[in-house]
């Protein structure tokens, strides 16, 4: 009786894991780097993605090393302009095509701990404005008011490449 359980369960477990393929969905993609998770849907969303955090346009998968180090870049630039060292931050990253809701080119949620971004409005400023909420609330125990978050978020997109 307790095979049969568990052979059932595990049926039922791989039959679920395969029910959005079966249903013509497309699952999203993931590329990581040493601080993000990006899901993304096509690998064109990816090339004009990292295209848009500065630099020539390039085919994502021909050289994942550049697109991961300027991703890194840019987090590792936010944690430096704040003096806010997390212990390797995980930041989940959703790229989407056009505009995301209230007419935002991209905005942090706190409760998911996740990024949204447009790829046709991301920028190095942009992304880098929403990496210093995720440092900033990944940095304090009670994250600082909403307010305040955004003074110091302005303070990054002030200085993101002010030694250049």
């Amino acid at each position: 009786m307790k095979r049969l359980t568990v052979y059932i369960l595990s049926l039922s477990i791989l039959l679920l894991s395969n029910l959005p393929a079966a249903f013509g969905q497309t699952q999203k993609k993931i590329f990581k780097t040493k601080y993000t998770f990006i899901h993304y849907d096509d690998d064109k969303d990816m090339d004009e993605f990292v295209w848009r955090l500065g630099g020539g346009k390039f085919e994502f998968f021909s050289d994942v090393s550049l697109a991961s180090s300027r991703i890194d870049r840019i987090v590792d630039k936010v944690m430096a302009i704040l003096g806010m060292w997390t212990k390797a931050p995980r930041i989940d990253i959703f790229l989407y095509r056009g505009v995301l809701e209230a007419n935002k080119a991209a905005f942090y949620d706190n409760k998911t701990k996740a990024i949204h971004i447009s790829v046709e409005n991301s920028s190095d400023g942009v992304f880098a404005h929403e990496v210093a909420h995720v440092v900033i609330n990944q940095y304090f125990v009670t994250p600082p008011p909403s307010r305040t978050q955004e003074i110091l978020t302005q303070y990054v997109d002030k200085y993101l490449w002010s030694d250049y």
